[in-house]
């Protein structure tokens, strides 16, 4: 009936405490006989793995004494200290010993029905004798008192049945972790998306308009009013060429007036609640295009009020070339209001200019370098140069 404890171990597990427990991994120390193998200590193992373990170790003629805490985790092992020292000074001084930080209920392997339940008293005696005798499991339940007096047992009882006993192996684990795992994972804070800006939609014969925001108010003001333009409506021209869109809401009024020219629209006036600005820049735009900008800024005459869009496209539409409507409902290839000639473009073309300078510089001073045109013989007359060649 070899290695006897891990067979009736396997099938009783729950026997002793009666219960069944819910999966928790707690840490177990395994040392005493000679032949304890050494284990990675940065592995989870399963307590079929933890079987497998034991059951190397413990044969016919071996006794096992387990040593049970009520709640023990890797935690425990690291930061419970008394003054300076750690409080498993007897555990920690053991030279030959295998620790398994996160094992999945090792006493499940462990008890069995021809397992000896020992319970650990007030006073710090036993409830009852250990004998070892081959074959045998005992299982310690130490309850009550601190790590440090558990260690002080621990390293008493396991010196008394190794000189009765020498082919012993010792287990020390727990029931149940101490430590509460699933609480103690930091859940990541997912920042809210920010929702997306709404932005408005102007639509009229001929006409199409969508901005983000549309802002009045004094130019050096640190604050615009905002305000929300509704409904467009075209105003009709007695000329083809010219379109009149007026852009109406709470409180505001803005007219568009564009004008056709050979292929391509431009804006040629905008008013405000009925006074007219004007844009820095001129917006001159290919026929089947649209005009974009972030910030679509006019400003009155005297400078003193300004309007601003942000985050404005907009197109008007004119009939093709036989007078039939084109659909207004899509915008056409977008052209924005920021110049081709940015600040980046220009810093390119500078440092562009400046590698050209360096490579001609140094190309016109190779090219400057001459060769011997004369060389000595060995077997004639030693070439002289004059200071005047």
């Amino acid at each position: 009936m070899a290695k006897l404890g891990v067979s009736v171990a396997l099938c009783l597990a729950f026997a002793v405490f009666g219960s069944a427990r819910a999966s928790s991994n707690v840490p177990v120390f395994v040392w005493g006989k000679p032949s304890v193998t050494y284990v990675p200590a940065l592995s989870r193992y399963s307590s079929s793995e933890f079987a497998a373990l034991v059951e190397a170790q413990i044969d016919e003629k071996t006794f096992t004494v387990v040593f049970a805490e009520d709640r023990l985790s890797a935690e425990d092992l690291s930061q419970c200290k008394l003054k300076t020292q750690t409080c498993f000074k007897n555990l920690q001084k053991l030279e030959r010993k295998s620790y398994l930080p996160s094992v999945e209920e090792p006493l499940s392997v462990l008890e069995g029905s021809n397992a000896q339940s020992v319970q650990l008293l007030s006073d710090g005696s036993l409830s009852e004798r250990i004998v070892p005798q081959a074959g045998g499991i005992v299982v310690v339940n130490l309850s009550g008192g601190d790590f440090s007096s558990h260690d002080a047992i621990i390293d008493a009882l396991y010196n008394r049945l190794h000189s009765a006993y020498p082919n012993i192996v010792a287990i020390y684990t727990g029931k149940t972790p101490s430590f509460s795992y699933s609480s103690l994972v930091r859940k990541t804070r997912q920042a809210e998306p920010e929702p997306e800006p709404k932005k408005e939609v102007l639509k009229t014969d001929g006409f199409l308009m969508v901005y983000e925001k549309f802002m009045f108010g004094q130019a050096d003001a640190a604050e615009l009013t905002s305000a929300t333009l509704t409904s467009a409506a075209k105003i009709e021209n007695a000329t083809t060429d010219v379109m009149q869109v007026r852009l109406t809401g709470a409180g505001a009024q803005v007219d568009l007036f564009f004008l056709l020219t050979q292929g391509s629209w431009e804006i040629t006036g905008v008013w405000f609640d009925n006074q007219e600005y004007y844009l820095r820049n001129r917006v001159h735009v290919n026929q089947h295009f649209s005009y974009s900008c972030n910030d679509w800024e006019y400003y009155s005459f005297d400078l003193q009020k300004k309007i601003v869009f942000q985050e404005v496209q907009l197109q008007p539409f004119w009939p093709n070339a036989e007078g039939e409507s084109v659909p207004s409902d899509r915008f056409g290839d977008a052209w924005y209001c920021v110049g081709f000639t940015s600040g980046g473009i220009l810093s390119g073309l500078f440092l562009v200019l400046i590698f050209i300078i360096i490579g001609s510089y140094g190309i016109t001073w190779m090219m400057d370098i001459r060769t011997m045109d004369r060389f000595d013989d060995p077997k004639g007359k030693t070439i002289t140069v004059n200071a005047a060649e």
